[in-house]
């Protein structure tokens, strides 16, 4: 059997067997009491933004979290984020906030460094090999969504709360 195609069945079977584990384990939905959290990166300023990473399997390594603009050709590359945070996994769920620059239109990612060395780790065949999410948590078949199915929008006198569920 071609390498191509040997790659494609794994990886198909890969996401296969993620959506079946996703769609058995039923996660509780937040509510706005959720959000009322206590943390240093909470500082009450201006489009703060109030994120819960939820499917944090154990307190080791780090969530970190990527802020993008509404930017297809940026979103989910290293040269189009604004900001990113870290900080120490927490489990189930990890709270923090990060503030946007201003008002507008903005997506997250986020994933959960396990081994804590900084960088998304992949499989030898490019599948990530650490847990990880989008804002809105949408489907996620063969790609990347596009930007427009993770943005969420950051205005005067509203916080939003962002909840992103890790694959």
């Amino acid at each position: 059997m071609p390498n191509v195609m040997r790659i494609g069945i794994i990886a198909a079977a890969f996401i296969a067997a993620s959506g079946s584990v996703a769609l058995a384990q039923k996660k509780p939905k937040l509510t706005a009491e959720d959000f009322i959290f206590e943390h240093v990166s909470c500082t009450g300023a201006p489009n703060e933004i109030r994120i819960i990473v939820s499917g944090v399997k154990k307190d080791a390594g780090i969530v970190t979290a990527d802020l993008f603009p509404n930017d297809e050709d940026g979103f989910l590359h290293r040269r189009g984020r604004i900001d990113q945070v870290t900080f120490a996994a927490k489990a189930p769920m990890t709270k923090f906030c990060i503030q946007a620059p201003e008002a507008g239109l903005f997506a997250m990612s986020a994933y959960h460094d396990l081994n804590a060395n900084e960088k998304f780790d992949k499989t030898g065949i490019g599948l990530p090999a650490e847990p990880w999410g989008i804002s809105n948590n949408p489907k996620v078949m063969f790609a990347p969504p596009p930007v427009e199915k993770a943005l969420f929008e950051v205005g005067e006198g509203k916080t939003p709360h962002i909840n992103i569920d890790l694959n």
